[in-house]
């Protein structure tokens, strides 16, 4: 079938060791920015926002810049940039997801969001009630971490790659 193309393409680099060491430093960065915002007072209203999400686009983007300066002749393809880029959103959605997690439940400025605003009445720390709330946050967090960080993956990739792989000749 002259429809279906079979491509030729290469790998270039270790692009799972890059995702992983790349998404432990953006998922942390995305922590920072919640950390830094409990030590100002301002506790977190939303597990994302419009910072968070930035953050997040912009560390993906130079990442994977990064990582194509870092690869033999500066190649990638289409597919390595998208694995790395979807990797890297991966290992930053479960470490932030468990960040949250763990602030939501450690922090009493978030403590006292979530009595107030999420439940509406007043729990103790010991309530179940707030444990509930704080894995929802967290995993709320990575589930939206992770879809946005598959669409700048998506931006990411089409507009590093370097090369086109080449069509492979069907006999016929």
């Amino acid at each position: 079938m002259a429809i279906f193309h079979r491509y030729k393409s290469e790998i270039h680099g270790n692009y799972r060791v890059a995702y992983l060491r790349s998404g432990v430093l953006m998922g942390g960065l995305l922590t920072l920015y919640v950390v830094a915002r409990l030590l100002v007072g301002m506790p977190v209203e939303r597990p994302t926002s419009l910072a968070s999400d930035g953050i997040l686009l912009v560390g993906e983007l130079l990442l994977m810049a990064y990582y194509r300066a870092s690869l033999p002749e500066r190649k990638i393809t289409l597919k390595e940039a998208m694995l790395f880029g979807i990797g890297l959103a991966a290992v930053a959605a479960v470490v932030y997801g468990i960040a949250l997690w763990v602030i939501g439940l450690l922090s009493p400025q978030q403590e006292a969001l979530f009595t107030t605003s999420m439940t509406g009445q007043a729990v103790g720390a010991d309530d179940p009630q707030l444990h509930y709330w704080a894995a929802w946050w967290g995993f709320y967090a990575c589930v939206m971490t992770l879809v946005l960080g598959g669409f700048g993956a998506f931006i990411g990739a089409i507009f590093f790659r370097t090369e086109k792989a080449e069509i492979k000749q069907h006999k016929q």
